[in-house]
């Protein structure tokens, strides 16, 4: 019997909300979880890829991350992420999401027959790209290949997710070594090729290796590079094993072409802390922070960083000083800060006496 899966882990959960994954990988035991013949990872080896508590994700731009859209079923509803800042799934950081953006035809397929099929698989592309408030500079970013992968091309699988040993071993970034081969291998809907890229698992080719539950989202490199081509989609195969793997497109010439769509949304402009506050602010890169006496214009600052309370003095009564667009009381009292606003910090100090007013931050 033939089976095809997804390879989020099941009601995948992600911080502020609960994802449910597609309900065909529930199909899958443990029997049948491994990223067959991979290794498990040095954190040297594709260090922008990222574990995402039930599905695997890669950096792709400052605040980018890409997925697969099937672990955001319910995209709107996503307020945090947890993502490893290495390639160690016990050292995450928790980031504020702007926004998780499926791809539209995946979300609404507007040529799909609505059958579930193999042809309604080719036209969906799953691929989400999460955009989020804060930087991460310890994450590298990998680049997004606009070329097509032709058959025969050296790929690198990659993937946080299960593994055939009993008992299972604490969740880890594997790799496997594999070429492309026709999606139309493995099936003869002609709807495929244009959205998706494949390689053989071990039933097809001895020693390959294969995806399962939890690498879903993860990048397909070009092998000993930076260049992502695919994200992991699905993975078939019979009671035997793993046939084939799939991964959905990023190029130029994909249908829908999924590089452009992706490039305009991180080209888009984001929006700041001190978005719709205060003009031309000035960063501020480090928790603790003093701002020295502001003079009597307007003053705007900025910060991402994890600074915890803030304290302000020498403002005369008609001049105000606010924190993310809210009033505080400048008598030199240490104050807790409001919730960051769109990943951060905005300090600031309207025109006005004294010269020596200032404010720090710890």
């Amino acid at each position: 019997m033939r089976y095809m899966f997804a390879l989020s882990v099941a009601a995948l959960s992600l911080v502020g909300c609960a994802v449910d994954a597609q309900s065909d990988a529930e199909l899958i035991d443990s029997s049948q979880d491994q990223l067959v013949n991979g290794h498990v990872a040095t954190e040297a080896e594709y260090p922008s890829a990222v574990y995402l508590g039930g599905c695997t994700g890669v950096k792709v731009g400052p605040r980018h991350f890409l997925s697969a859209a099937h672990c955001f079923s319910n995209p709107g509803s996503v307020t945090q992420i947890n993502v490893t800042a290495d390639n160690n799934t016990l050292n995450q950081v928790t980031l504020t999401v702007q926004s998780v953006n499926n791809h539209p035809e995946y979300q609404n397929c507007t040529s799909c027959a609505g059958d579930n099929s193999m042809s309604d698989f080719g036209l969906k592309p799953d691929v989400s790209l999460i955009i989020v408030n804060e930087l991460t500079p310890q994450i590298e970013v990998a680049v997004i290949d606009p070329n097509p992968v032709q058959d025969g091309t050296s790929v690198t699988l990659t993937g946080f997710g299960c593994e055939r040993i009993t008992p299972p071993p604490p969740t880890r970034f594997k790799v496997g070594d594999s070429v492309t081969v026709s999606p139309l291998t493995f099936d003869p809907a002609t709807t495929i090729p244009g959205g998706y890229t494949t390689t053989a698992g071990p039933v097809v080719v001895p020693g390959a290796p294969a995806l399962c539950p939890g690498d879903s989202g993860g990048p397909l490199f070009r092998t000993g590079t930076n260049l992502v081509v695919g994200i992991n989609a699905l993975v078939s195969g019979t009671s035997e094993g793993e046939i084939g793997n799939w991964f959905t497109r990023l190029d130029l010439e994909s249908r829908y072409n999924v590089h452009a769509w992706i490039q305009g949304l991180i080209a888009a402009p984001s929006a700041t802390p001190c978005s719709s506050i205060c003009s031309n602010p000035t960063a501020i890169t480090s928790a603790t922070y003093s701002s020295g006496n502001l003079g009597t214009g307007e003053r705007c600052f900025e910060s991402t960083a994890n600074s915890v309370q803030v304290n302000c003095g020498g403002f005369a009564s008609s001049r105000t000083f606010d924190v993310n667009g809210t009033a505080l009381s400048c008598n030199g009292a240490a104050i807790t800060l409001p919730a960051k606003r769109n990943g951060g910090y905005c300090f600031h100090a309207s025109a006005g006496a004294n010269s020596w007013a200032w404010f720090t931050t710890w």
